[in-house]
């Protein structure tokens, strides 16, 4: 696995692929969220592929240009969110986060969240699934209140631990009613498939008087550097000028994959067009005979398909510096 240095990434121009959406969800299966990336260099059929759910679960789609995309017909593991896809060798391991639709489910063990972890060799057959985190086995202590929905499942190798990180407690936006993660969360194992020990202190939650996550965390997409520990962030924030949620796509950096600290602002909610109402999340690859960031994001406009809102894939590029790379 390559490891860049974060400096690659943190002196990145960014800047819209085009004033539209790559890819957009069908008008029967509204959202298109949580895109998950492969380059042609980590797949085995050279090709890139996406991962992304709908209401109906894991879809799976394939490009030979990363720009125009075409559906497999595949849904993978229904009613599933938010996959990952985490490569090691010539195998490659989903997780993704599965919970009850029983909101009035008084019995926590039948109403809950857990996190799934499944394997493949060719992105196209997948193991059994297997839970690697539940939310009833969690103290109440990590989430600050009782079990609750985790999601935004996601995985990385750092200094000899396998890390991962994901999304605690779920929230709604005071005006546009967007459903988000409130904060995230850290839990580490010495192997891949568990067990997780969960770090009780989140690594990012609401902060009610700042200028980045006023009103939550939204999504993380963590990214491991040579030196570092670097993520990308949608965040929400509260725009008292205009009494309205805004989201924001900000570059994070951590020494220790705990501590995170803001490095820059990458991209901001539009007026118009189809990320107008929020930016959800996002998914970030190096491209490196071309030298340029591919960050591709899941956002949402404000023209209602009543109940619905249709939601799209946008893609940022981003230019920098080239830098020595290490191998870890």
């Amino acid at each position: 696995m390559r490891y860049y240095p974060s400096s690659l990434l943190e002196s990145a121009s960014w800047y819209s692929f085009n004033d539209t959406y790559v890819e957009r969800s069908k008008w029967y299966l509204p959202r298109l969220s949580d895109p998950s990336i492969l380059l042609p260099s980590e797949s085995p059929d050279g090709k890139w592929h996406l991962f992304c759910h709908t209401w109906l679960g894991i879809h799976h789609y394939v490009s030979f240009s990363g720009l125009n995309w075409e559906d497999t017909g595949k849904v993978l593991f229904l009613r599933s969110h938010s996959p990952f896809i985490y490569r090691e060798g010539g195998r490659y391991y989903m997780l993704f986060e599965r919970h009850s639709l029983n909101k009035k489910e008084k019995d926590v063990t039948k109403n809950a969240s857990r996190i799934f972890i499944s394997s493949s060799d060719d992105l196209f057959s997948w193991s059994e699934e297997k839970v690697i985190l539940d939310s009833t086995r969690i103290s109440a202590s990590s989430y600050r209140m009782g079990p609750c929905r985790v999601s935004r499942p996601q995985l990385i190798s750092w200094q000899g631990k396998f890390i991962l990180y994901f999304g605690a407690g779920e929230g709604r936006m005071f005006d546009t009613h967007q459903k988000t993660s409130v904060r995230f969360m850290y839990a580490e194992s010495d192997f891949l498939e568990g067990p997780y020990k969960v770090r009780n202190k989140p690594v990012l939650e609401i902060e009610p008087d700042g200028e980045y996550r006023s009103l939550a965390a939204g999504s993380l997409r963590v990214y491991p550097c040579s030196d570092a520990v670097c993520a990308i962030e949608c965040a929400y924030v509260y725009d008292k000028d205009n009494n309205r949620s805004r989201s924001i796509m900000l570059l994070l950096k951590s020494t220790d994959g705990i501590m995170f600290e803001p490095v820059k602002v990458m991209h901001t909610q539009s007026e118009e067009g189809f990320a107008s109402r929020a930016i959800t999340s996002s998914d970030l690859k190096y491209m490196e005979s071309e030298n340029t960031w591919y960050c591709y994001y899941s956002a949402n406009n404000r023209e209602r398909y009543y109940p619905f809102v249709r939601e799209a894939l946008g893609l940022l590029l981003g230019r920098s510096g080239v830098e020595e790379v290490s191998h870890e």
